[in-house]
């Protein structure tokens, strides 16, 4: 009986099973596709469509929904998807220092537990990565699910790392570390291929299989850490070492505050994100006047972005000045992206949307200088449908995709 994860991990089955294979990566890239659509993506006969599909759905890899799709005449098409327990996906993302997120997915990237794991102690990357990995175990545990049936890990977060080698260079999230093997230890612990992938070019990712970008080809997603997420003609680009977007090192001026690189005006140094937090931490010490307080636990606590946002909203003009200021330079190096990729849109991040006076529409006005000498280039700026709150799922793709792509079909 077909049906299970073993089966897709038999990759001479997938090479005899090319047809079966190439339309389940069809119904993977499209959510709810019909058998219709399916013939006409791969050039295939209603005939041939019909005997992949019920093989497929014999065999327990594919499930046709009871919700028929809108159809304007005729025969109503039904979507079709990749049966929910079919295999189970793990993502995790590592927020900060002290704070991380995992959840557990099924086979259609639903989230069906997910866990927020505070106050991450310990100097040494393994303390933290055991809390994880027995968090990992209690889920499983909990919803009745064999680490047999999970595709593998996927993991989101900053820095410089080596995807192909589950390498982490330098990270924010482990700052007291550099140059250990992330993947080989979850790996060990585990026994589940590990994946991971820097937090721009993940979101780039989401967006295009579930959000805005669906349907384009070229777009960039500009994270307000100064990272950049790049899909560039169809697929998504991650550089020959897979860091490429590192867009805080694009120097604007010879002035300011030395970077890493030992370069001066480099963009995330003259105006990083984190000093509107600062800044706002300092007015609320010296009592000062912010309705950010208005959302703090205590005059003591850190200010987060959505208490910097809230506060705009309510009127704060403290906090909209700050911003307005930060992204008074975020316009200055999308109009440089735009010339530089002319990609279809450039997409900030979506709590832009809540506050736009201070954020996208200071960008779209920067943007109006863009190729107007008679060029006729276009690039729309948009906010963006998924942002840092959705990185666990995302994370999640990462083994599914492995699982699904990891033969190359030949035709």
């Amino acid at each position: 009986m077909v049906g299970n994860i073993s089966l897709l991990k038999n990759k001479d089955w997938a090479r005899k099973n090319k047809r079966q294979m190439s339309i389940l990566q069809n119904i993977w890239i499209s959510d709810g596709i019909s058998r219709k659509e399916i013939g006409q993506k791969l050039n295939i006969t209603k005939v041939t469509v019909t005997n992949c599909v019920d093989k497929l759905i014999e065999g327990g890899l594919v499930e046709e929904s009871t919700a028929v799709l809108s159809s304007e005449r005729g025969r109503r098409p039904v979507p079709m998807y990749l049966k929910k327990d079919l295999f189970y996906s793990i993502g995790i993302s590592f927020y900060d220092v002290t704070f991380a997120r995992l959840a557990l997915l099924n086979a259609k990237a639903e989230v069906i537990s997910e866990k927020e794991l505070h106050n991450l102690s310990g100097d040494d990357w393994r303390q933290k990565c055991d809390i994880v990995i027995e968090q990992i175990k209690t889920m499983l545990k909990e919803q009745c699910i064999e680490l047999t049936a999970v595709a593998g890990i996927g993991i989101s977060l900053t820095g410089i790392m080596r995807p192909e080698h589950g390498m982490v260079i330098s990270s924010s999230q482990f700052e007291h570390n550099r140059d250990f093997k992330l993947c080989d230890y979850f790996k060990a612990e585990t026994g589940k291929e590990c994946f991971i992938i820097n937090l721009p070019h993940l979101l780039a990712m989401m967006e295009h299989k579930w959000g805005k970008a669906k349907t384009m080809s070229s777009f960039l997603y500009f994270h307000h850490g100064y990272g950049v997420g790049m899909f560039l003609n169809g697929a998504l680009y991650r550089g020959h070492q897979g860091n490429a977007g590192e867009v805080g090192m694009m120097q604007i001026s010879e002035d300011g505050e030395q970077n890493a690189d030992g370069r001066k005006g480099t963009v995330g140094m003259i105006m990083p994100f984190y000093k509107a937090n600062d800044r706002i931490e300092q007015i609320i010490a010296d009592n000062g006047n912010t309705m950010v307080r208005n959302y703090m636990f205590s005059d003591t606590s850190k200010v987060m972005l959505p208490m910097i946002v809230s506060a705009i909203k309510d009127g704060d003009r403290i906090c909209a000045q700050l911003m307005s200021e930060y992204f008074e330079y975020v316009g200055k190096t999308v109009i440089n992206l735009a010339y530089v990729f002319n990609p279809e849109a450039i997409f900030l991040p979506p709590w832009t949307a809540n506050i736009p006076e201070v954020s996208i529409d200071i960008v779209r006005r920067i943007m109006g200088h863009y190729g107007v000498h008679n060029w006729g280039l276009h690039t729309d700026v948009l906010s963006a449908q998924y942002g840092d709150e959705d990185l666990v799922r995302g994370a999640g793709l990462l083994p599914i995709n492995e699982l699904l792509y990891s033969v190359r079909l030949k035709s």
